[in-house]
């Protein structure tokens, strides 16, 4: 049970039986965590120093990893450079926390380099600290369609030019001709051809090539030789007339083929022939009907993306022992960072900048193509919502941004934010406030939580010294959650969670019968008797959903909201905008309870593909003894659930007793407020920060009982006024 730590050079062969085994139950038998590929960079390029990090539970091995020491107390993956990817053979990302303590002397990291999200454990489960890095976007194809589907979808121009290269090899050679050599006794020839192409090229000059004569060429040779034993590796050749154009090795399982390597003979560049190749074996692959996806493993070019179906972000992964690990490496890495020459500095931030698109308001956001991002799911996660937040809200506010990564005129990620500065202290803050139940950014189906990063990293450079970084409130479970957590870090900041509230929801199952069922006998009995007598009393209740009664209904919720408890609404635009907003999409329940034909009730629900959110409630305080709250809350829920069959009810935000009847359910919303290290104001906060949650510790331990402090808490805000008294003030921004 447990860990066990091994030398890997001569203990490796003992474990590849087992090894196999956990990579097929895991990965149905990956070749990069094959023991055959494994076990041949140990011995190309092992010196004997990477330790053989092997699990048991039970009587079976649930983990394994090849690691070696990468500088003071620190361990690495081994991977040289032709290792393309890391497989992560982990049954459970959790293995990590234990394997920490485990490891030599007093081990506070491990790095994780190539990471295939796809093949690795849900590092979400990790309770450790994390920085998660972008390594390379590398691609694959889909074959499950066979090849005319795939080949339909692919750029015209791309299709034009491969036709044109084909005309032109066979009006000046004939046609042309692909060999596959796959037997263990032909790799050698056929390895030996490669590498001849290949170093009569660029890569000869630079010294990078495969050779016979080099370790490289050695261990592409073993892999292909020991894979093809069990017909997994080939050696295709493309021949233009009687000379060889092109060359690629591959291994492969029965699900998927790999590109180790590919070269082509640079006098025949203007035929493409690397390209005429990749389509041939395409074609050949597709042909098969086992074989699902070929895997590049590139950092891709655009001209390779334009024969992809999919990609994938392949990660670098950084696991600290503790908290305190992960925060000193944050701030010695900024320390350091900041005292290089500003001219590098300088330059480095405008390489940061290129990378990310920046616009002032919505509007600069509509040449992109935005309907993976309309209100369809969430209306809170989409460019309607920010759009209504920004006419409404911050109208006159010049901090509004929105940075986004796009491909082409298809966002990615787009992160909407705010820059202010609040005396001395610089914040980029999530566009969002009171009326924000949920914030998040916006995520496409190809966008990747890992370009966040490149998006705070602009953020702070345009705003210039910033010293804290906060959004709320966020789901803690989610994938954008997770990823501002792991961008701060790699940013070098030192981020922080908060608690902002609880959330009560309901998981709809069943009719609105079977719901009531499940409620408790007090509440069956209170609904009955109180929508009895509030019928009785001529009582009506509606549910107001189109553009055309819309405007009637605006002026009864608002007047419906002046009578009641609630404080007057700051912005007294934004609601009448968002019923209207919502109306017009289709999204609107609006609630209204009538008494002798009276408005005495208002509720405003959204109803999203699969939830309704009750956003929005309100009662007359002179009719209070009817209930009609209670009355109105019941017709409405009926009417979501038996009407339009939503999968959740979801009561947003707080924690009020009342929530807990009608719903099943709780779960939290939760923020993250950062610091910057490298300025003096942020470390002085971040100083404040740990001093204030260290003190709430303490004394919850022996027993005083001391308040939350919040984001920053009562603490910092404190410390921060009297930082603010002490530097000397500037206006606001």
């Amino acid at each position: 049970m447990g860990w066990e730590i091994h030398n890997a050079k001569t203990t490796f062969a003992k474990f590849a039986d087992e090894w196999d085994q956990l990579n097929a139950r895991l990965y149905d038998s990956h070749p990069f965590a094959d023991s055959r590929f494994l076990g041949a960079l140990l011995d190309h390029f092992g010196d004997g120093s990477q330790l053989l990090c092997v699990h048991r539970t039970g009587d079976r091995l649930s983990g394994g990893l090849i690691l070696q020491s990468c500088g003071l107390w620190r361990y690495s993956s081994f991977r040289p450079s032709q290792r393309q990817a890391m497989v992560v053979l982990l049954e459970d990302a959790c293995l990590l926390a234990s394997l920490l303590p485990a490891l030599p002397r007093l081990t506070w990291t491990i790095e994780l380099y190539a990471v295939d999200p796809r093949y690795a454990p849900d590092l979400s489960s990790v309770t450790l600290p994390l920085i998660i890095e972008a390594q390379a976007r590398t691609i694959g194809i889909e074959l499950a369609n066979g090849f005319p589907a795939y080949w339909e979808k692919r750029p015209k121009k791309l299709a034009a030019n491969i036709a044109r290269y084909f005309r032109r090899t066979e009006a000046e050679f004939g046609a042309d001709r692909v060999t596959r050599l796959i037997d263990a006794a032909e790799m050698d020839t056929g390895v030996g051809r490669f590498g001849a192409m290949e170093s009569a090229g660029w890569k000869g000059q630079a010294g990078t090539a495969v050779s016979r004569d080099n370790e490289q060429g050695a261990f592409y040779l073993d892999i292909l030789r020991r894979f093809a034993l069990t017909n997994q590796a080939a050696v295709y050749e493309f021949h233009i007339g009687d000379q060889l154009a092109s060359s690629r090795l591959v291994i492969s399982n029965d699900r998927m083929l790999i590109f180790l390597k590919t070269t082509y003979d640079e006098s025949l560049a203007r035929f493409a022939p690397g390209r005429l190749l990749l389509y041939r074996v395409i074609e050949e692959q597709s042909a098969l009907n086992s074989r699902q996806a070929i895997e590049f493993y590139t950092n891709a070019t655009s001209d390779q993306k334009e024969w992809a179906s999919f990609a994938c972000t392949v990660q670098n992964v950084q696991i600290f022992r503790g908290p305190l690990n992960a925060a000193a490496f944050s701030v010695l890495r900024a320390w350091r960072q900041n005292l290089q020459d500003i001219r590098n500095r300088a330059s480095a931030g405008e390489s940061i900048s290129s990378n990310v698109v920046q616009c002032k308001d919505i509007e600069g956001l509509q040449e992109y193509d935005l309907g993976e991002f309309a209100a369809e799911d969430n209306f809170q996660a989409s460019t309607g919502w920010f759009k209504l937040l920004e006419k409404q809200v911050f109208p006159s506010d010049a901090g509004v941004r929105y940075y986004l990564t796009a491909e082409k005129k298809n966002p990615r990620v787009i992160l909407p934010v705010r820059l202010t500065t609040r005396g001395v202290v610089k914040s980029i803050e999530s566009l969002s406030n009171y009326y924000t139940a949920l914030y998040a950014p916006l995520l496409s189906r190809e966008g990747d939580p890992l370009d966040l990063q490149k998006l705070l990293a602009a953020a702070v450079h345009d705003h210039g010294s910033v010293h804290v970084i906060r959004f709320s409130p966020m789901d803690p479970e989610s994938a954008t959650y997770k990823g501002l957590l792991s961008a701060l870090r790699a940013n070098d900041w030192i981020p922080f969670q908060f608690f902002c509230f609880g959330n009560w929801f309901l998981r709809v199952e069943g009719s609105w019968e079977d719901y009531l069922k499940k409620r408790s006998a007090n509440l069956r009995s209170s609904l009955k008797r109180r929508c009895k007598r509030f019928a009785a009393e001529g009582g009506t209740l509606e549910v107001v959903t189109t553009i055309d009664d819309s405007e009637q209904c605006i002026a009864a919720f608002q007047e419906v909201y002046s009578a009641s408890w609630k404080v007057p609404e700051p912005y007294p635009e934004f609601v009448p905008s968002l019923i209207r907003q919502l109306a017009t999409a289709g999204m609107l329940r609006l609630g209204i309870a009538r008494l002798s034909g009276r408005t005495i009730a208002a509720q405003l629900w959204i109803v999203d593909k699969q939830k309704a959110s009750i956003y929005k409630v309100a009662y007359h305080g002179d009719f209070a003894s009817y209930s009609p709250g209670t009355v109105l809350t019941a017709h409405v829920l009926q009417h979501v659930i038996d009407l339009d069959h939503v999968a959740e009810v979801d009561f947003l935000i707080g924690d009020d007793k009342y929530k807990r009847l009608w719903m099943s359910d709780r779960r939290e919303r939760w923020g993250i407020v950062a610091y910057n290290p490298a300025t003096i104001i942020g470390f002085a906060l971040l100083t404040v920060e740990v001093v204030g949650r260290t003190i709430k510790t303490v004394s919850t331990a022996i027993g005083l009982g001391l308040s939350p402090t919040g984001s920053i808490g009562k603490t910092v805000a404190a410390g921060r006024n009297a930082l603010s008294r002490i530097v000397k003030r500037r206006p606001a921004e």
